[in-house]
Order: C-alpha cells, then sequence, then structure tokens
C-alpha cells in the first residue's frame, strides 16, 4: 500500500488567552498583562501550524522496520513496531510564519512568552493530526500511541533522518527543516510514529528524567529491565 501524504495547517489557531496567563503565571493585575494580551494576538493572526502525516504497513524483516523501503533500524522500533497492520508517520510543526515573529523578541521575558505561544501553537496542530489520523487509519476504539526520535535513548535523535527519509520531502511540503545536529527547525517542531495499542504508551515510562515539565505518565523501571 502506498498512500499520498497529507498536509494540514490551521490559520488563526484557537489559543486561549486564559491558558496562556495561567501557563506565564500572569494575573488581569500584572503589569506584563496588556503585553502579554498584545503579543498573543499578534501571534493569533500570524500563526499558521502545520503538520505532515503518511500510513504505512510496517515490514518486519531482520529485525528491523521497513517503511517503504526505508529502514528503522532500533531494536525499540521493532519491538514497539513489528506486530502492527499499519502505522503513521508524522512532522508537525508551529510553522515558519510564528518562528519568524518570535524573533523579533531579543530576550528576556517577552522571549519566553513566544516560545510559550509557539509551543501552544503546536499542540494546536498535534491534537488536530492525531484526531484526523485515529479517524482516517486506526480504529476508533483502540488507543493510539506515539514513539518519537530523540525522546529516548532506544530511539536516539539521529533517526529523525530515517524518518524524513521515509516521508521524504518534508522541508519543501511543509518547510521543516533538519538540520546536522539532527535537530528540527522550526524549533517547536515534532516527528514521530503514531500505532495502536490497547493500553496507552508514552515515551515517558521509559525516561527517567526527573522534574521534566511535559511528562505525561509515571517513569516505569520494571519497563526499563525488561
Amino acid at each position: 500500500m502506498q498512500v499520498d501524504k497529507t498536509i494540514i495547517k490551521i490559520a488563526n489557531p484557537d489559543i486561549s488567552p486564559e491558558a496562556l496567563l495561567s501557563y506565564l503565571h500572569i494575573g488581569y493585575e500584572d503589569d506584563l498583562y496588556e503585553d502579554i494580551m498584545e503579543m498573543h494576538q499578534q501571534a493569533i493572526e500570524i500563526a499558521v501550524p502545520i503538520a505532515l502525516y503518511k500510513p504505512f504497513i510496517p515490514e518486519a524483516r531482520d529485525e528491523n522496520i521497513w517503511l517503504e523501503g526505508v529502514s528503522l533500524i532500533d531494536p525499540f522500533v521493532y519491538e514497539m513496531l513489528s506486530n502492527q497492520d499499519i502505522v503513521v508517520a508524522y512532522v508537525a510543526s508551529c510553522g515558519q510564519e510564528i518562528e519568524a515573529w518570535s524573533k523579533s523578541f531579543g530576550s528576556g521575558y517577552d522571549k519566553y512568552a513566544a516560545d510559550v505561544i509557539k509551543q501552544m501553537c503546536l499542540g494546536v496542530i498535534r491534537t488536530k493530526l492525531f484526531e484526523e489520523a485515529k479517524e482516517k487509519h486506526f480504529c476508533t476504539d483502540k488507543t493510539v500511541s506515539t514513539i518519537n526520535p530523540g525522546s529516548l535513548i532506544e530511539w536516539p535523535i539521529q533517526r529523525q533522518e530515517s524518518l524524513f527519509n521515509a516521508l521524504g520531502g518534508v522541508t519543501d511540503d511543509i518547510g521543516v527543516e533538519l538540520a546536522d545536529s539532527f535537530l528540527l527547525y522550526p524549533t517547536k517542531s515534532i516527528s514521530g510514529i503514531m500505532f495502536e495499542t490497547d493500553e496507552a504508551f508514552h515515551n515517558c515510562q521509559l525516561c527517567p528524567r526527573e522534574n521534566c515539565p511535559g511528562r505525561r505518565a509515571e517513569y516505569s523501571k520494571a519497563g526499563e529491565e525488561e
């Protein structure tokens, strides 16, 4: 099965000003309130978060996973995907427009607030991406989980390159670039593979990092020992 890539984008994303204020710990009486509200208005007028995804029938061969001729060589990926009938590879980003806007804030609190807004833009497109991919390619009564290169030592960040090769033309399609360091640009961008599970899997379950603000599940030492 070869299916074309799908590109989705959201102009003027719905970013709650209340959620932004809460994240930044700013109240209506704070001196920074007006500045943050102005930044919020600018951002939603400019931002166009964007994502690309493509379904694959994974081929498990020689203890590797192959996506249309591209090998994902890590044992962790083989363990997670070898029994899957379909997976969806993706890249999502806050978008070049708001990345360029954020460069106007050189340092200090405004720069931090701009980064938070970019992260929220990424969250909006990620939610849309998962909803659409699940509806089109997965059973609605199953959980859709994801693995991401660079989130775990079991699937290091260098594997971004294999994912980009499998998807092909990511930079031309949605403007996300893969640097020599294997980091993504715009900075608030993610890549990964979605797959079905009976119970939700999060990278956090295998990550021992403490005090992580993005943690979505408890670290499982038992999972590490396995």
